[in-house]
C-alpha cells in the first residue's frame, strides 16, 4: 500500500521549474539550439531531476538535469566538470546544450546525426528517434511545456532499425510478438541455457534501471557489465506515426539466463524484466510501461505455465538475500496484477482499474492510494489542483441502451481529498459541468444528473485537477451510469470479469479462448469455490439461459449450475468435457425471470477443474410466462455476505433495505452500514486489522477471520 500525501507541484516545485525555464532560455540564446528542444532532451531522459551515477544501477551512468552520458566529452566542450553539471541545474543545462551545438556542429547541423551522438553507445538510433518523435508531438507539463513541432522529420532509418527480423526466433528476433525490439547482451553477462529443459522457468522479477531506456540497453551490451536482463521497457514511447503504445527491447533469450536477481537459483528460474526510472522519484512507471511489461509478464505465465500471482511476478527487493529496493513503494502492485491478468472490459461502472479509464498528463503527479478507493483492491488515483490544468483522467462505460443515465462519481473515505472539483459529462445533448466539493463526502456515491446517453461508448465523463484551491488533493475513483428510462427487453450477456459476475474463493484467470477472449477456472475438491452471475435484465419475459464453455479433458462432466427464476430455483448439471476443446453456448434451461441470476458451483464428482466464462440469456417471446410480483418463493431467497481483500460482498438477490452491522470478538461494533433499495453486488470498503469478527445481517452471523 502507498499512501502518498503530496501530490501535484507545490509551490517550491514551480519555483524550481520557473528557474529551470529560465534556465533553458539562457541557454538557447547562448549555442542558438530551440529551448523546447532543450527541455525534450531533459524531460525524456530525467524528468527535470538531476541525476548522478548510482551504485545499484543497471544502466549506463547518466550526469545532470540534461541527462548527459558522455560526461568526458561534455566536460572537454562545456568548461564545465561533473560535479558543478549535477549538483547546479543552471551548470548542467548549459553543458547539454553546449554538447549537443557541438555535435550539431560535427554533423554538419544534421540533428538526427548529432541526438545519435549525445546518446549512450548500443541505443543511438532509439534514443534519436524516441527525442525527435516527442520534440514533434509536444510535452505538457507544469511551467515547461513544449509546442508541437510538426515539421521535425523523423528519417525512416529511425523507425526502421533495431527491430527484429523473425519474430518467435530469438536470436535474432524478440519471442512475443508485440515486443518491438531486440539487441543482443554481450554473451559475457549472461549464461548461455536450455530452458525450461534444464531449469524450469517459474517467476518474473521486477526491476528498476536506476537510469534510462537507454542506458540500460547500453549497459547490457559492455562486456564489462556483469548484468543482463532478458527485457527493457521504455516509458514513454510517443505513438505518433501509427507506432504502438509502450515499447521493449528483448536482449536475453528467454533460454538463457540472464543475470539480473542476485541470486544464481532465481536466476535459473525467472524472466527478468527492466524498466526505465528510478526508484526514489515518481513519474517514471506510466500507464504505457506498465502496459508494455504486463504483457510480457502475462505472456511468460502462459508460456511457462507458472500462476498470474504475487508469489511468481515479484520485484528485485523479494528476492532472498537482495540487496535492492526497486520497484520501490512508487511501483503500483494492484494495478499492475489487474493489468496482468487483464483488464475488466467497462461496463455501466468504470473503476480506474478497468479498461474504461484512462489517466493523462505528467506522471510525476500522479500518485495511487491502495487504502480508501472503491473495489476490492481499494485503489484509487490521485494528484493535486495547481490552478492550471495539468492532469486529468477520463471514464468511459459501455452503454447498453440509449435513452437517460443518473451519472455518479464514487467519492473515496479520506479527509485529505477535500477539492471543489469540475466533473464534465459529455452526452448526446452536449456538455455539462458539475462543480463537486468532494470534501463534503466519504465513501459515497454522488449524483451528477441524468443526462441522454447514445449507447455504447459514446460518452464519458472528464475530471480536472483544476480546483478552486490550489493544492487541494482530488481522488479519481469509480463513475457508474445507472438507466433513467423505464422498462428495456433484450438479450443479456454477463461475461466473468463484468461488473454483473463475483467469484467466491479461488478463480484464476486464463486468456487463452474463452468469450471475450478469456475464461476463469477454478480446482474442483479442496477449498469451495462458487462463480455469480447476476444483473437486471430490464423486464420480466421467458428467457433461453446458456453458458459459455471452452470444453477439454481436464473438465468434469458433471458441472452444477443453479439458476433462479421467478417461479422456481432449477439446478442443472452439464458436461464440460470433450477430447477436442469444443468451445461454444450449452443451453441449460427455459425460466421466467426479470433477473440474470446463476450460480455455478466447483462441487463436480470429477475432472480436475470447472470453467466460469459468460452467461446468456436470450429472450424467448413464446415463453407464457405469467406476470407477478416477486412471490413467497423469491422473497425468501437469502442475501449472500462474504468478505475478502478489504472488502465486504453483500448480494442482494431482489431490491431491499439490509442492515449490515460488524462487531469485534469482544463485542465491540466496529461498522454499521444501512443499504437501501440495494439489489445485485454491492462491495462495502471495510479494512480491518488482524483479528476475528462477527458480521450481523437479517437475523445470520457469519464470522471472518482476517489474518
Amino acid at each position: 500500500m502507498l499512501l502518498i500525501l503530496v501530490s501535484g507541484p507545490s509551490w517550491s516545485d514551480l519555483k524550481r521549474l520557473r528557474d529551470l525555464n529560465s534556465y533553458f532560455l539562457e541557454a538557447s540564446r547562448e549555442t542558438g539550439i530551440d529551448s523546447d528542444l532543450l527541455k525534450t532532451l531533459a524531460y525524456r531522459l530525467t524528468r527535470f531531476h538531476r541525476v548522478r551515477p548510482y551504485p545499484d544501477a543497471e544502466a549506463a551512468p547518466q550526469y545532470g538535469v540534461m541527462g548527459i552520458f558522455r560526461i568526458e566529452d561534455a566536460e572537454r566542450v562545456s568548461g564545465i566538470s561533473r560535479d558543478r553539471m549535477v549538483s547546479d541545474d543552471r551548470a548542467g543545462i548549459v553543458a547539454g546544450a553546449r554538447l549537443l551545438k557541438h555535435y550539431l556542429d560535427v554533423c554538419g547541423g544534421y540533428l538526427p546525426c548529432a541526438l545519435q551522438m549525445y546518446a549512450p553507445p548500443g541505443a543511438e538510433d532509439v534514443f534519436a528517434r524516441d527525442m525527435l518523435l516527442l520534440y514533434r508531438s509536444g510535452i505538457r507539463f507544469p511551467v515547461l511545456s513544449v509546442s508541437p513541432h510538426p515539421n521535425v522529420e523523423v528519417p525512416k532509418y529511425l523507425l526502421e532499425r533495431g527491430k527484429g527480423p523473425s519474430l518467435q526466433s530469438c536470436p535474432p528476433g524478440p519471442e512475443f510478438p508485440l515486443v518491438e525490439r531486440w539487441a543482443a547482451a554481450d554473451p559475457s553477462n549472461y549464461t548461455s541455457a536450455n530452458r525450461p529443459y534444464d531449469y524450469s522457468i517459474n517467476y518474473v522479477i521486477i526491476h528498476t534501471t536506476q537510469g534510462t531506456y537507454y542506458g540500460a540497453i547500453s549497459w547490457f551490451q559492455n562486456s564489462s557489465a556483469n548484468v543482463s536482463a532478458h527485457y527493457v521497457v521504455n516509458s514513454e514511447y510517443n505513438p505518433s506515426d501509427g507506432a504502438p503504445l509502450g515499447e521493449a527491447t528483448q536482449m536475453v533469450c528467454h533460454k538463457d539466463i540472464a543475470w539480473h536477481a542476485g541470486n544464481w537459483t532465481y536466476n535459473t528460474q525467472s524472466i527478468g524484466i527492466e524498466h526505465e526510472g528510478y526508484v526514489s522519484e515518481n513519474g517514471w512507471y506510466t500507464d504505457t510501461l506498465y502496459r508494455k511489461s504486463a504483457y510480457i509478464t502475462r505472456s511468460a505465465a502462459n508460456t511457462f505455465g507458472f500462476p498470474k500471482d504475487r508469489t511468481h511476478v515479484i520485484g528485485h527487493v523479494e528476492v532472498p538475500g537482495s540487496s535492492h529496493t526497486d520497484p520501490g513503494d512508487y511501483w503500483d502492485w494492484a494495478y499492475y496484477t489487474v493489468l496482468v491478468n487483464g483488464l475488466p472490459a467497462a461496463d455501466t461502472l468504470v473503476d480506474e482499474l478497468s479498461q474504461g479509464f484512462r489517466k493523462y498528463g505528467p506522471s510525476q503527479y500522479w500518485y495511487y492510494d491502495s487504502a480508501n478507493g472503491y473495489g476490492p483492491y481499494g485503489h484509487m488515483w490521485h494528484t493535486g489542483s495547481w490552478n492550471g490544468v495539468a492532469n486529468w483522467a477520463k471514464w468511459t462505460p459501455n452503454l447498453p441502451y440509449t435513452g437517460p443515465y443518473e451519472v455518479f462519481a464514487y467519492i473515496p473515505s479520506g479527509s485529505q481529498y477535500d477539492a471543489y472539483v469540475p466533473y464534465v459529462i459529455h452526452h448526446a445533448g452536449g456538455t455539462d459541468t458539475v462543480w463537486v466539493n468532494q470534501g463534503n463526502y466519504s465513501a459515497q456515491w454522488v449524483s451528477l444528473g441524468t443526462y441522454n446517453f447514445n449507447a455504447g461508448s459514446s460518452g464519458y465523463v472528464i475530471l480536472l485537477d483544476s480546483s478552486t484551491t490550489s493544492g487541494d488533493r482530488i481522488a479519481f475513483d469509480a463513475v457508474r451510469w445507472s438507466w433513467r428510462g423505464g422498462t428495456v427487453c433484450g438479450d443479456k450477456v454477463v461475461d466473468d470479469g463484468d461488473a454483473g459476475w463475483t467469484g467466491f474463493g479461488n478463480w484464476t484467470l486464463s486468456s487463452y479462448s474463452g468469450y471475450n477472449g478469456d475464461y476463469r477456472y477454478a480446482s474442483v475438491g479442496g477449498t469451495p469455490d462458487s462463480s455469480v452471475w447476476f444483473s437486471d435484465l430490464g423486464c420480466f419475459s421467458g428467457y433461453r439461459v446458456y453458458a459459455w464453455v471452452r470444453k477439454g479433458s481436464n473438465r468434469s462432466t458433471q458441472v452444477h449450475y443453479r439458476i433462479y427464476a421467478r417461479d422456481s430455483v432449477r439446478d442443472v448439471y452439464v458436461s464440460q468435457y470433450s477430447s477436442t476443446s469444443d468451445t461454444g453456448w450449452i443451453y441449460l434451461s427455459t425460466v421466467c425471470a426479470d433477473t440474470l441470476h446463476v450460480v455455478m458451483y466447483d462441487d463436480a464428482p470429477d475432472g480436475s477443474v470447472v470453467i466460469a466464462d459468460a452467461i446468456l440469456y436470450e429472450r424467448d417471446t413464446t415463453v407464457s410466462c405469467v406476470t407477478t410480483s416477486y412471490d413467497e418463493e423469491a422473497r425468501r431467497m437469502e442475501p449472500v455476505v462474504s468478505y475478502g481483500d478489504g472488502v465486504l460482498k453483500v448480494l442482494l438477490p431482489y431490491p431491499s433495505d439490509l442492515t449490515v452491522r460488524v462487531y469485534s470478538a469482544s463485542g465491540r461494533r466496529v461498522m454499521v452500514r444501512r443499504l437501501e433499495g440495494a439489489v445485485g453486488l454491492v462491495r462495502v470498503p471495510l479494512s480491518l486489522p488482524r483479528g476475528i469478527y462477527f458480521v450481523e445481517y437479517n437475523g445470520r452471523v457469519i464470522r471472518v477471520v482476517i489474518r
